[in-house]
């Protein structure tokens, strides 16, 4: 039973962490996009005047740091303990693939084209980005959805063989006559 603690609080931070990215991402897409693409080029102009404090990029890259950093412990545990191990993997898989790998070849040289180097492309060149922008961004909550639900499943994995441990013992101890 005590075995189970120390992996279980690891595979819910995960799991918890995720979520959070994962509503984070739905957020982001929901409440700034449609404002940030509706006019194309002078929405891209006023939105990268909104953010000069503070861009998506800024709360996005280091929660997605952090994510990994609870990833390595939750793949660990699940190699290491066996529970929740496809859980974990696929969750991983996910993360890798659909968050950060996606968004750093794709995403980030479209935002570069509608942000940082606007003034040297066409509209038309604009506009692709955008709709690919947007396409790649749908492509990430996805992942980040299915991120957050194979964590949770893990953590619940976790749950389940740590209840099942604790009435196997109780099972175990000899009954009062």
């Amino acid at each position: 039973m005590k075995t189970s603690a120390v992996p279980l609080w690891i595979s819910g931070v995960y799991a918890v962490v995720a979520s959070f990215a994962f509503a984070a991402t739905a957020s982001e897409t929901m409440l700034l996009y449609p404002n940030i693409f509706r006019d194309i080029p002078e929405s891209l102009a006023q939105t990268q005047q909104f953010m000069s404090v503070v861009a998506v990029g800024d709360v996005m890259r280091p929660m997605g740091g952090v994510l990994t950093l609870c990833a390595l412990p939750a793949a660990y545990v699940a190699v290491r303990y066996r529970t929740g191990r496809g859980w974990t993997a696929a969750s991983l898989v996910f993360l890798i693939s659909g968050q950060f790998l996606l968004s750093i070849l794709y995403q980030w040289p479209r935002a570069t084209v509608l942000f940082d180097e606007r003034d040297r492309h066409s509209l038309d060149e604009i506009n692709r980005a955008a709709t690919e922008f947007l396409i790649g961004q749908g492509l990430r909550t996805a992942a980040a959805l299915a991120t957050a639900v194979f964590a949770t499943a893990a953590a619940l994995a976790w749950y389940r063989a740590r209840i099942l441990a604790r009435a196997s013992a109780l099972a175990a101890r000899p009954q009062p006559a």
